[in-house]
């Protein structure tokens, strides 16, 4: 029987992600009966905003972030095994009344405010690790709200920026100056110096020809230019995002965070002809396996696979020396900045640090269409 993707966001699709990669990202909207609801789009696909409709009168596989907490499927992995959760807070659209247009600033500050308090009193129970969740936005209020707020979470900017309107192209448009007038490089620099964890950035900062189009120092995953970036990254952490299927091992050989829209179990083979491992750092493979498993012919990538989830020790069941051995390689490797007890402070029972490298479900399972 052949897997069906589930719907972007819907619970299904957020529970998969989180049994079969290192984590999830999702999207977050505020329903106007006060709900945190997993939408991604702006609209719904009859033309409403999730802003302006009772949770219970958006579509069927819309679920609430209570919703989320509520089924095991998705928390056990994330309290338990180790996993990640990217959470995205989304801006309604002007035409919305909910926060006007652009002279609108403190209506939007407001509107983040809400939504950051709402998230943490839904967390407020849950014993989450202190570096498996990071909340973040493209709205730029979000850092200023997090300051009005108790929040113990940890937050970050999207970049390159984008609008919460017009067509893709249009955001794109008016997206390229920021993303020419920042190099990667600036951008880490940028999000450290506001204590941000982590830098969630577009893959063509790293891939293709528009990287070669931003000032300062050009960066990429091959040759002088991954050196670049290993050596200017010293372990800050950049999720990427959308993460091609054939720059995935790439990404994570450079140390780099996948954010995926492909977590098809029958996937197993990459384009590039190696085989796939969906759980680089919550089942991470020591050298002899992964020696195995690039030796592995494609015919028997399948049944290779198989056997290592079966012989493969979960992070949480790893002891703190076999957790040491890990983390020394990977920092030595990447040129990791924190010194290792740090990064063993921070490895206790499920939790990992911020610098691993993992493979993340974009909305879930992975972006589909016709949903929103």
């Amino acid at each position: 029987m052949r897997w069906e993707q589930p719907p972007e966001n819907s619970l299904a699709a957020l529970a998969h992600g989180m049994q079969v990669s290192d984590g999830v990202e999702l999207d977050l909207r505020l329903s106007a009966d006060g709900e945190l609801v997993a939408f991604h789009d702006t609209k719904t696909a009859d033309g409403r905003y999730p802003e302006c409709e009772d949770s219970s009168s958006l579509p069927d596989y819309v679920c609430t972030l209570d919703d989320i907490l509520s089924e095991p499927d998705f928390t056990k992995p994330w309290l338990e095994g180790s996993r990640f959760a990217c959470i995205e807070l989304k801006t309604p659209h002007p035409s919305s009344g909910k926060t006007g247009w652009v002279m609108s600033g403190e209506a939007r500050t407001e509107h983040m405010c809400k939504m950051i308090e709402l998230v943490d009193e839904a967390l407020e129970s849950l014993d989450i690790g202190s570096s498996s969740t990071v909340v973040y936005s493209f709205e730029p209020k979000l850092l200023k709200a997090a300051g009005r707020t108790d929040s113990n979470l940890r937050f970050a900017r999207l970049v390159p920026y984008l609008r919460p309107w017009g067509s893709s192209f249009v955001k794109r448009v008016f997206a390229s100056p920021y993303f020419i007038g920042l190099s990667l490089p600036m951008l880490m620099r940028l999000q450290r110096n506001v204590g941000a964890p982590m830098l969630p950035a577009a893959l063509d900062y790293l891939d293709g020809p528009k990287r070669h189009f931003t000032i300062g120092t050009t960066v990429g995953l091959e040759g002088r230019q991954l050196t670049n970036l290993t050596r200017k990254r010293k372990g800050f952490p950049v999720y990427v995002w959308p993460a091609k299927l054939r720059v995935e091992r790439a990404l994570l050989d450079a140390g780099l965070t996948a954010i995926s829209d492909e977590l098809s179990p029958e996937v197993t083979t990459l384009p590039t002809g190696g085989a796939r491992w969906l759980r680089p750092a919550t089942k991470p493979l020591n050298e002899e396996q992964q020696n195995k498993l690039d030796r592995t012919a494609t015919e028997h990538h399948s049944s290779v696979i198989g056997e290592l989830q079966q012989e493969v020790s979960p992070w949480q069941e790893l002891s703190d020396s076999e957790k040491r051995v890990f983390l020394e390689a990977w920092r030595k490797r990447w040129l990791w900045e924190r010194d290792i007890d740090t990064l063993m402070s921070e490895s206790r029972e499920s939790n990992m640090p911020w610098e691993v490298s993992r493979i993340i479900g974009h909305r879930g399972a992975g972006r589909t269409y016709g949903t929103g």
